[in-house]
């Protein structure tokens, strides 16, 4: 299947390649949107022609702002993935504007879905790599108390900025191996599910990628740790490369799986969430724990990139962690979330068990 991001894979993967050339441990995809890599890149990134929309977290704004450049002619805070709440907002700008994202996951996704339904040119600006959503076309909407994917948003160039990445306090960027520690889950759900008869059909290629980005995050793991270029950059390329293939695939059943089905109950059980890379974080290592797969590789993943995974270092309390577990299955069965190891066998008690026991490393 070809796409417009395959004209743009040449160009950013030169961006990255020079950033982690001196790094063996580097990962550089070969795929995926234009994407800019550097020191100060993003300073000025409000100054072009036309009209100007700054689609922001209001808590970023506050210090992004003065390096954005003339003021925005419209500027949409990014605090809600309601469809009816995404197209009012679409239908809000202007009709020569230029759709620019700052921010995490729901900035980017709001970002996208007003690209896509007004057809406007995207820049995106991600200010945290805790999701890889800067790099997926389709927006995660919340619906009903449900996630589900919509859109097909190509933004024009993603701003992948060092010095934003590296002010940020370094539990924020090591939290971006969630959605990259997710394939260690995903892909035994994939199988799993495939062996009983539902989900997408199996594919080796993919397969063998998902094991493949899973290798490449652990080699970057220590950098990622201590928030280096080559580490920052590893980390996202490989957002980006799963993005490409979430496209290319037309799902994205090798890296969501179990693990993000914990999260989005978490967020439906408790009323709140927390840093979404964190929270699939956990998940991973509570899920592999029950399938009964190599829990030691997310673990010692997680030990060395020092992402945050005690639920006293992410201020939720294991009475939320249970009450996740008690109501997963019926979560997931009400919502048409895809087979894993929550239909296989599930014992909620054990599970509970296996929870604590997987969480309990430094």
């Amino acid at each position: 299947m070809s796409s417009p991001d395959h004209a743009s894979a040449h160009a950013s993967t030169n961006a990255s390649a020079s950033t982690n050339a001196a790094d063996p441990s580097a990962f550089v995809s070969r795929h995926g949107f234009a994407t800019t890599y550097g020191h100060g890149v993003a300073t000025g990134v409000g100054d072009r022609p036309g009209s100007v929309v700054a689609v922001c977290d209001p808590e970023v704004w506050q210090w992004f702002g003065p390096a954005f450049g003339p003021a925005p002619d419209l500027r949409i805070d990014a605090v809600e993935l309601s469809p009816a709440h995404l197209d009012e907002l679409a239908g809000s700008v202007p009709a020569d504007a230029t759709i620019i994202g700052i921010g995490g996951g729901v900035a980017m996704d709001v970002a996208k879905w007003v690209h896509w339904r007004r057809g406007l040119p995207l820049i995106q600006v991600p200010t945290l790599p805790s999701v890889n959503a800067c790099f997926t076309r389709m927006t995660a909407l919340r619906d009903g108390g449900r996630v589900r994917y919509e859109g097909n948003a190509i933004p024009e160039q993603v701003i992948v900025d060092f010095d934003i990445f590296q002010a940020a306090p370094p539990a924020l960027v090591r939290a971006g191996i969630g959605d990259v520690l997710s394939c260690h889950t995903a892909l035994w759900d994939w199988r799993v599910g495939v062996a009983a008869g539902f989900d997408p059909a199996w594919d080796d290629d993919s397969a063998g990628s998902s094991m493949r980005y899973i290798d490449a995050l652990r080699r970057a793991a220590p950098g990622i740790h201590d928030v280096t270029d080559a580490g920052i950059a590893s980390l996202m390329e490989l957002h980006r490369e799963i993005g490409w293939r979430c496209h290319e695939m037309q799902h994205a059943r090798f890296e969501e799986g179990s693990e993000h089905f914990f999260a989005y109950c978490f967020e439906e059980v408790t009323g709140r969430t927390i840093l979404h890379g964190e929270l699939v974080s956990v998940g991973v290592l509570i899920m592999s724990a029950i399938q009964g797969n190599n829990s030691w590789l997310p673990r010692s993943i997680v030990h060395s990139a020092g992402t945050r995974h005690r639920p006293q270092d992410l201020a939720i309390t294991w009475d939320e962690i249970d009450a996740t577990l008690d109501h997963l299955r019926a979560f997931t069965t009400a919502g048409g979330y895809w087979h894993s190891v929550i239909q296989e066998g599930f014992d909620v008690g054990r599970a509970k068990e296996q929870a604590r026991a997987a969480l309990d490393f430094d």
